[in-house]
């Protein structure tokens, strides 16, 4: 294979890795977008951030996702696939208390 061949296989197998990698990213992304659409169709004048329903602000280097906090676990609990709905059931964020477990003795 000649230097050249060999350099435009390298370009190749790099565009189509970058392709797949934001693709990849936009699935993703898409997803938050949409989870922030539903949230603001249910209350219109909110503000959201992903640490309102998640323990950080950007998903761990090991598997991609984000930690739930305890506004995130119960919308999840309610419905894996939040709509408006869900999240008037759940109410606002910064209304919600997250439901009592019962200590042991």
């Amino acid at each position: 294979m000649k230097k050249g061949q060999k350099r435009f296989l390298i370009m190749v197998c790099f565009g189509i890795l970058g392709a797949a990698g934001l693709i990849l990213y936009a699935v993703t992304a898409q997803a938050r977008l949409k989870d922030i659409k539903m949230y603001r169709e249910a209350f219109p004048d909110a503000k959201v951030k992903c640490l309102d329903c998640h323990m950080d602000e950007k998903p761990s280097k090991d598997d991609g996702k984000h930690e739930l906090n305890d506004y995130g676990k119960a919308v999840i609990k309610e419905n894996p696939d939040p709509t408006g709905e869900t999240f008037k059931k759940i109410g606002k964020i910064e209304d919600f208390k997250p439901a009592k477990t019962e200590e042991k003795k």
